[in-house]
This record gives C-alpha cells, sequence and structure tokens, in this order.
C-alpha cells in the first residue's frame, strides 16, 4: 500500500467570508503531505472567494479554484468538486468549518490499517453566536453511535444519527454513484446509499474537525429537511415498513420534522407551548398505540 497515497480536500462554499480563511488554513496546515485542494464557491456576493484565492495563492499545495455563475443546490457541487479531484480518497470539508491539523494523516492511517471504504470522525460543534466550543457528542450518544456502525443503514435509515462533517471517503465511490441532486441532507442520502450496497463505513474516535453552527445552517431551514426526510425514507420505505420498531420511529420522525416546521412559524409563547403539547401526545400515540393503558401502568404498585 503506499505510504503516503494523494487525498484531494474539497471544499465548499458560499457567502462564508467570516469563516473562509479559517477554513483554508485548516487545510493548508495539515500534517499529511500529500494532499490537494479544490475549492469551489457557490456564486457568493461577498468577498468569500477573493478571501480564498488570497489564503490559498500563498501556499504551494496543488490547488484548484472554482467560482460558479449561478447558485446550485450542495449536492450538485459536492458532483463539480468530486469530478474535479485526483486523489484515492476524498475528504468534504464546508467552508464555515474546519480541521484539526492532524485530521487528514489521521484519516489516511485509519485507512491502511483496517478495510473501510468511507469513515466518519469524533470531533466538536463551534456555536457561533454564543462563541462556545463543546465536545460534538455526549459520552453514550457516541458509544450508540459507534454501536451502530455495526449495522449502520438498519441503524439510520429512519435518522442521520452521526454528523458528516470532514467525512473522509475513495473517490471511485463517489464517481461511481453521484450525490443525488434532488435531496438536500445529501449526507444522510450518501451514508444510507453506501451501507444499502454494502460499502464498509468506520468511525474514528477522534476528535478531527470543528463544525460550526450558525443560525443561519441550512439544517435550520426546517421545510427543506422535512422534504429531504421523505425523499430520502421513501427509497427504503419498503424495508422500513417491514419492521414494526422502524415503522414507528419512522412515524414518530414525520411528525417531528411536521411539529418542527409548524413551530419555527409560531409567533407566541402560548402558541409554541400549545404546538409543543400537541407534538407530545402525537409522539405518544404513535409510541405506545394505547396511551391511556400506557399511563395507568405507571401508576401499578
Amino acid at each position: 500500500m503506499e505510504a503516503h497515497p494523494l487525498v484531494s480536500i474539497i471544499i465548499i462554499t458560499m457567502n462564508h467570508e467570516k469563516f473562509i480563511v479559517q477554513a483554508c488554513e485548516s487545510a493548508l496546515q495539515q500534517t499529511y503531505p500529500n494532499i490537494e485542494i479544490i475549492l469551489l464557491d457557490n456564486n457568493s456576493t461577498d468577498k468569500t472567494f477573493e478571501k480564498a484565492t488570497e489564503t490559498i495563492s500563498k501556499a504551494t499545495i496543488p490547488n484548484t479554484l472554482i467560482k460558479n455563475t449561478t447558485s446550485y443546490g450542495v449536492a450538485k457541487n459536492l458532483n463539480i468538486l468530486a469530478s474535479k479531484a485526483s486523489g484515492k480518497y476524498i475528504s468534504i470539508l464546508s467552508g464555515d468549518d474546519w480541521y484539526t491539523k492532524d485530521a487528514i494523516e489521521e484519516k489516511v492511517k485509519y485507512f491502511q490499517n483496517n478495510n473501510f471504504d468511507f469513515a466518519l470522525s469524533d470531533g466538536y460543534k463551534h456555536y457561533e453566536n454564543e462563541n462556545k466550543t463543546v465536545a460534538a457528542y455526549f459520552p453514550k450518544q457516541k458509544k450508540h453511535i459507534i454501536q451502530s456502525m455495526n449495522n449502520f443503514f438498519h441503524s439510520n435509515v429512519t435518522q442521520n444519527l452521526p454528523l458528516n462533517v470532514g467525512v473522509f471517503i475513495k473517490r471511485e465511490l463517489l464517481t461511481k454513484y453521484p450525490f443525488d441532486e434532488n435531496i438536500h441532507a445529501e449526507d444522510w442520502d450518501m451514508n444510507l446509499r453506501f451501507t444499502s450496497l454494502g460499502y464498509k463505513i468506520g468511525f474514528i474516535d477522534k476528535k478531527l474537525f470543528y463544525y460550526r453552527i450558525l443560525s443561519t445552517s441550512l439544517s435550520r431551514n426546517w421545510e427543506l429537511m422535512e422534504d429531504s426526510y421523505k425523499k430520502i425514507t421513501q427509497k427504503y420505505i419498503d424495508y422500513i415498513s417491514a419492521n414494526k420498531g422502524l415503522k414507528r420511529k419512522y412515524e414518530i420522525n414525520l411528525l417531528k420534522h411536521k411539529y418542527e416546521r409548524t413551530l419555527s412559524k409560531a409567533i407566541s409563547e402560548q402558541e409554541k407551548e400549545y404546538i409543543l403539547s400537541t407534538w407530545k401526545k402525537e409522539k405518544y400515540r404513535i409510541k405506545y398505540k394505547q396511551p391511556i393503558l400506557f399511563f395507568k401502568l405507571l401508576f401499578i404498585k
């Protein structure tokens, strides 16, 4: 096996003027020696592309810089980036996130020591508005995610458990199976597509990324997330429907997306309380089927 296979760090960015330098520098400062950087600016209206160009042009690392004249969805942009990559492996980075200096080195080492097709890792969450950095997962949460890797598709087909920040993947997979450009939650869709086809996913139990959470993040666009949830789960609805436990989780998560969207439009606190109360009742109705009997059992001595 090659000692230092080429790794393509692909960076997707749009209106990240405040953060793009940090993202680019985290790629440029990697301890791993054999990398290339391919950056695509999705028609930013600020100085994102100019700052990225200035930062990357100072380095001797091979690079390609692309600026769209029209804005596209994340999946289409990732397909463009993957088509430009030359590396054996691809590591994906958003323009508002950043890597630890040893991120690529640890990922390559992990692949050389294990038989996986793509992998996720542990990391940090950075809440920008509060200027607060915390672990990406609570201990129990991370333990559950690591355990789910043994049966990833089944564990994640009704909900996306792990963060996909800095996903590391064999380039040949993204060439053979491009991102679905009709879906916004392209990372979850990718995980399910590959694992359903028998490809192996791993988890690197080391903190290798910083995930910046903004009030404007796409993951907070509830309507888009609800739409993506329906589109992704519909691909596997026969598998979900055949399992009572999965079907129940699916129904609960479907309602959750509906109520999150409704809650985001609520104005008064009274309206929010009513929505949350209704959501809880609906959730118990699905989860226990006979909620009155369930509550009676709680008080049996």
